[in-house]
């Protein structure tokens, strides 16, 4: 069942590629905004392009709509960041 700190409804970070462009989502942040306090998850290509014209908010439904797989990593700690090769890789935590 899904473990995330926020709630379905919860707008997150991704862009065009991932909703759009229909990539795969290699790359997840988990951060928390040190002067709000807001828990900021983001959910990319891994590409790197991180043109804000190319962001999009999306509910976290909508995510895991996409790739029900992202289910795994729900219990990312703040300050990291999962990083996998291919879907249904092994993901790789790393502290940001």
């Amino acid at each position: 069942m899904q473990k995330f700190d926020i709630t379905l409804e919860t707008m997150v970070v991704t862009s065009i590629e991932i909703t759009e462009e229909k990539k795969t989502i290699l790359y997840v942040s988990h951060e928390c905004d040190d002067e709000t306090g807001e828990i900021i998850w983001q959910f990319h290509s891994g590409s790197g392009k991180y043109d804000m014209a190319n962001m999009r908010l999306v509910r976290l439904s909508t995510i895991l709509a996409i790739d029900p797989g992202i289910a795994e990593i729900s219990e990312l700690p703040i300050g990291c960041a999962a990083i996998r090769q291919f879907p249904g890789a092994s993901w790789e935590i790393a502290v940001e």
